[in-house]
């Protein structure tokens, strides 16, 4: 939910201002509103920014490095020490072009093998003119071995390599006389070993100083944000009656409104506290329970809500953990991810616990997935001969237990369907509870039709195709409730407009229903199709693991079987990991945002206070 906002508006004797806007931040309970047009302009501010960018720059940078655990302290005062790892990396980023290059070079010897240049010299000296030919394997001829003394060295990538020996300048007419490199292939490879050297060195000094180097960083970023809030602060506020009066305007959560006011009441100022308009820019601070908190960072990937409208983080929460158990589909991965979340909370910082504690979460929902559909590992139960699990073979909700019933198809594709529509029916329920808040009931009436309307034709035409009969007083009740949702969407979808406008509203609304409702749903289908394939694929790394392993002794068998359900686990477990997340982010930020009117733009509760 988003916490109501309360605004405040102050006023305070310049000479006091320092002294109370010091103990305002001490408090950090209020979002101060900015001044943009101010800040836009402001070089010191801008400044400032642009060197905390610099800085996170360099922090992904060394976070990318993969270290976490301290091993050495950096010697480098903490306001040179950006600059200090960027020449490392400018060093390091030359020295690996350097090598690079010298590769290059040293693989223009390659074709050629091992051969005496001191040897060449002398030969050069006693008047054998020794030339480097290369040319393709089509246009090499065996005539150049008798007329020019060719001698063929190597055949590599389709060209041939050769030399001549004559006792003076020769040429060949299909061939290229080759060009070495201006240094020898001996100086070549101190160079590239003497590079290799000082590249490892960087590596080394940037590995042990990267996580207290991250720190001295994070440390220096905080204290340039405290100056960039007094910045902003600032900017904000307005002089008046000839400079003795500030004027400052903020926001602060209702439910410290009364500790805001005691405080308030200590200082010497005039302070007036309200609620919000409509015409207000309010800041949004979420507050939801401990499991729809864990979602907050998947939404607020797309964008945070704007305070006028609904937050759609607890909506949304269950059916992304829903949606990732059906991409990921077996239970045996299920039972890793919650495993390894489980076991990384303990010595992980606070800060990543909610990201493990959403891993257990997301593991669960994937198990239970497994255990309905009957796949542990890309192993598929319903299909195994193992005893203990005869009982309950015939309940794994698969195409062989249940496709009977559906024609032959897989009950989890008709589940797909079936939980898209939830979403996307509940998805319009929250525009309108959302339009309710913002405008007021008759300006949902037409949403409150299409809602009704589509629910009356799924039990009207659904229910009898299912084989349930409908008694004729209930017929008629749902046409009596279609009728009224059709007067709603053609009649009343704008209420302050006349009834012309409003039928062509409505002719243009049916276009977007018809065209979109049926490609949304049908979107839901990749929860079906991703959870099948990871399962299949499984099946396969295990079964090509039994076959290659049929005919090996017992020690090479266990070791070979190892080593491929391993790789191909790992990279299954991989490609399913990556459609689990990205496609359950697709349906939310695309289908149920859509469906529930999200608009977002919201701007984050940021209060003035202490950083360090």
């Amino acid at each position: 939910m988003i916490v109501p906002m309360k605004k405040l508006s102050l006023l305070i004797f310049y000479d006091d201002y320092q002294t109370f806007i010091d103990s305002l931040r001490e408090k950090g309970m209020v979002h101060i509103h900015e001044n943009k047009a101010r800040s836009e302009k402001d070089e010191l501010l801008i400044h400032k920014l642009s060197t905390v960018k610099l800085l996170n720059d360099m922090i992904q940078r060394l976070k990318m490095r993969g270290i976490t655990e301290q091993i050495a302290q950096i010697d480098v005062e903490e306001e040179q020490l950006e600059e200090h790892l960027r020449k490392q990396y400018h060093n390091l980023d030359h020295l690996l072009q350097q090598s690079v290059n010298i590769q290059k070079e040293i693989d223009l010897y390659k074709p050629w093998g091992d051969f005496s240049e001191a040897t060449i010299e002398q030969l050069k000296e006693a008047g054998c003119e020794i030339r480097f030919y290369s040319t393709t394997e089509q246009k090499y001829q065996l005539e150049w071995e008798n007329v020019h003394n060719a001698v063929q060295i190597n055949i590599y990538k389709g060209q041939v390599y050769f030399v001549t020996v004559n006792d003076e300048e020769d040429s060949i007419k299909d061939a290229e006389i080759y060009q070495f490199p201006l240094e020898p292939r001996l100086t070549l490879l101190r160079k590239f070993n003497e590079t290799k050297l000082q590249i490892e060195d960087i590596q080394h000094y940037l590995d042990k100083i990267t996580v207290d180097a991250i720190t001295h960083l994070e440390h220096q970023c905080e204290k340039i944000y405290e100056t960039t809030d007094e910045i902003n602060v600032r900017n904000a506020s307005d002089a008046i009656i000839d400079g003795k009066i500030i004027s400052l305007e903020g926001w602060c959560p209702v439910n410290r409104r009364e500790e805001l006011e005691e405080f308030l009441e200590s200082k010497n100022v005039f302070f007036e506290i309200k609620g919000s308009t409509k015409e207000d820019d309010v800041p949004v601070l979420l507050k939801n329970n401990k499991f729809s908190r864990l979602f907050e960072p998947i939404g607020a990937m797309y964008d945070i809500p704007n305070y006028s409208e609904l937050d759609l983080t607890p909506f949304f929460a269950p059916f992304f953990m829903l949606f990732f158990g059906l991409c990921m589909g077996d239970g045996g991965y299920g039972l890793l991810i919650w495993l390894v979340s489980f076991l990384c909370m303990r010595k992980v910082v606070p800060a990543i616990k909610p990201y493990l504690k959403l891993g257990e979460y997301l593991g669960i929902a994937t198990m239970i997935v497994g255990i309905l559909t009957g796949s542990f590992f890309g192993i598929s139960l319903d299909s195994v001969t193992w005893s203990w699990l005869q009982g309950v073979k015939g309940y794994f909700i698969t195409q062989a237990n249940y496709g009977k019933y559906l024609g032959g198809y897989n009950p989890m594709m008709f589940f797909a369907f079936a939980i898209g529509l939830i979403q996307i029916l509940f998805g319009m329920g929250l525009k309108i509870a959302k339009i309710i808040k913002q405008h007021g009931f008759k300006y949902a009436l037409s949403e409150i039709g299409w809602l009704l309307l589509i629910i009356a034709l799924l039990v009207n035409y659904g229910l009898p195709y299912l084989g349930v009969a409908l008694s004729l007083f209930f017929t008629y009740l749902l046409y009596g409730i279609i009728a009224i949702s059709i007067i709603a969407i053609f009649l009343l979808n704008s209420p302050d407009k006349n009834i012309f406008v409003n039928i062509g509203a409505g002719i243009w609304n049916s276009y977007n229903m018809a065209t979109g409702l049926l490609g949304d749903i049908l979107s839901y289908v990749r929860l079906f199709a991703l959870g099948l394939t990871g399962s299949i694929l499984g099946g396969v790394f295990n079964m090509i693991a039994i076959d290659m392993t049929a005919d090996l002794n017992v020690v090479t068998k266990f070791i070979v079987m190892f080593l491929i359900l391993i790789v191909g686990h790992t990279l299954n477990f991989a490609i399913a990991m990556i459609g689990a997340l990205v496609h359950p982010m697709r349906l939310t930020f695309v289908e149920f945002y859509k469906s529930a009117g999200f608009e977002g733009m919201g701007k984050k509760y940021s209060p003035f206070k202490k950083r360090i």
